[in-house]
């Protein structure tokens, strides 16, 4: 089975280690893969985004563990997820929200086996979507601390699941899971404002815009500069020159040729973008 990990630990400290360790104990032959431990610290819609994005390019069955956590030892409750294949364990904090978000994807609904999915029905299906609390304790380690659940609860309960342990077994299904969905462009008069979701290791500023959001003769205003090229790859872009282009994500970037855009605008995860077609000033 594969299991996957996204948190925002880092790899200066051993708490990534330690929960492949509680994993491997559990669950052996767990092919386990790191999706991301560089979310920026406690920054749940920078989870979010990530384990959206990537998710789907895993085969059916896989075992997602997100852990970004800032209310850890708080009332916030342990979840279970499934969608379109995939199991999801987290905190309830919002995390999961672009995953379990019934209108962000059109997956084609599957069992909560994973494996009876069929490729033939049509893409308007709607998705299964099936979110559980976690409370059966005996699926913990045997002692939890008030600061470490990835090791305690989240890694473990992955694990089970991963080894075939029904996800209807955590505990109580609910439907009262928090919902905090990305951003999304938003109307202000003749404009649209975007809103910076991650600024990728390259320093790409990457938006939540989409390549419906901008006309052909659009014009984007971020941190005093203004944008109006879309290159369809990197290597249009003349050396030193800012540019919008459409990201692996789908997402609209903000890219520097052979810098770092972020860096030298400023600009950071939740900063605003503001689009025009040049058609409005008419």
């Amino acid at each position: 089975m594969i299991i996957t990990l996204t948190t925002d630990f880092g790899l200066s400290d051993p708490f990534v280690g330690i929960m492949k360790g509680v994993i491997l104990g559990i669950a052996p032959d767990a092919q386990i893969v790191d999706i991301s431990h560089d979310i920026r610290s406690y920054d749940i819609v920078e989870g979010a985004f990530l384990i959206h994005s990537a998710y789907e390019y895993f085969p059916e069955g896989t075992v997602h563990v997100v852990v970004v956590d800032p209310g850890v030892g708080s009332a916030r409750r342990p979840i279970a997820a499934f969608r379109g294949g995939h199991f999801f364990v987290a905190p309830d904090n919002g995390v999961l929200s672009a995953v379990l978000d019934k209108h962000e994807r059109s997956e084609r609904s599957a069992s909560p086996t994973g494996r009876s999915h069929d490729k033939c029905e049509p893409d308007r299906a709607k998705p299964s979507i099936d979110v559980y609390h976690i409370t059966n304790r005996s699926l913990f380690l045997d002692s939890v601390s008030q600061t470490f659940h990835g090791r305690d609860i989240f890694a473990p309960v992955g694990a089970h699941i991963g080894k075939g342990t029904p996800i209807e077994s955590v505990g109580p299904r609910i439907d009262d899971f928090l919902k905090r969905p990305l951003p999304k462009p938003r109307p202000q008069g003749d404009k649209t404002l975007g809103t910076v979701l991650r600024i990728d290791k390259f320093g790409n500023i990457i938006t939540n815009l989409r390549r419906r959001d901008l006309s052909d003769d659009f014009t984007i205003r971020v941190a005093g500069l203004t944008i109006t090229r879309l290159c369809e790859s990197f290597s249009e872009a003349q050396r030193g020159e800012f540019f919008a282009i459409e990201g692996s994500t789908g997402f609209i970037e903000l890219a520097l040729d052979q810098g770092s855009a972020a860096d030298k605008l400023s600009i950071e995860r939740g900063d605003e973008i503001e689009v025009e077609s040049a058609s409005s000033n008419h």
